[in-house]
């Protein structure tokens, strides 16, 4: 199973006052850009639900590319000029949940 796409989900609730399009907006201008900086092996998605939650997803290539982008000095400092959007992302929203699957088809 390791060469199968893998996807990672994590459900945020948004904060009061929040909306979808303002989460949307950050994810398209600043997470995908960075993301596309750390490896060309993900793709990012966003959905939202009517009850207030957005779930971010991370669709890998395979566990081995994901392994591969979240390992070595690269990717520590990678992670450390994240830090700053992930600030923003907090601002707007909290976690509740994360989970992960493999791709059958």
């Amino acid at each position: 199973m390791g060469r199968r796409p893998v996807v990672l989900h994590k459900r945020w609730r948004l904060h009061d006052g929040v909306t979808t399009d303002q989460v949307a907006r950050l994810v398209a201008e600043r997470v995908v850009p960075h993301y596309a900086r750390l490896s060309d092996q993900v793709v990012l998605g966003l959905e939202a639900d009517e009850d207030g939650t957005v779930v971010a997803l991370q669709r890998w290539s395979s566990r081995e590319a994901l392994a591969a982008a979240t390992s070595g000095t690269a990717y520590d400092r990678w992670w450390a000029a994240y830090l700053p959007v992930l600030a923003e992302w907090d601002r707007l929203v909290s976690f509740q949940e994360e989970w992960e699957t493999t791709v059958l088809l």
